[in-house]
């Protein structure tokens, strides 16, 4: 099971918390930032069914809603995941409501330094 809180610290990967993961239902945020690792660029929210959890290739989530059809993978961190508490969650990028997710995952995505 994930931890309930926000962790910076790696997590050491742990197939059966792994897993736990697969089959519930994830609400992902997504913040991408400049270069310097500071500025925000944009941001996305996501949501979906997560299918599968592998050390090497990560975690694939079957995304519901305005982006049904698609699969997101993210990497093997199980320290991004926490979880939900119960309620709905308004996603400011798309307007949707996600209804009591079991889990949530936050990102933080750094563009490459231009050369």
């Amino acid at each position: 099971m994930p931890p309930s809180e926000e962790s910076d610290a790696p997590q050491r990967w742990d197939q059966e918390e792994a897993d736990w993961l697969i089959g519930k239902y994830v609400l992902i945020g997504v913040t991408y930032l400049a270069s310097d690792g500071v500025t925000v660029t944009s941001q996305g929210q996501y949501h979906g069914r997560i299918t599968s959890a592998d050390q090497s290739d990560g975690f694939a989530i079957e995304c519901e809603g305005v982006r049904a059809g698609k699969t997101m993978r993210l990497p093997p961190d199980l320290g991004a995941f926490r979880l939900a508490g119960p309620g709905e969650y308004k996603l400011r990028s798309t307007g949707e409501v996600v209804k009591d997710p079991d889990v949530l995952a936050t990102w933080s995505i750094v563009e490459r330094p231009k050369s």
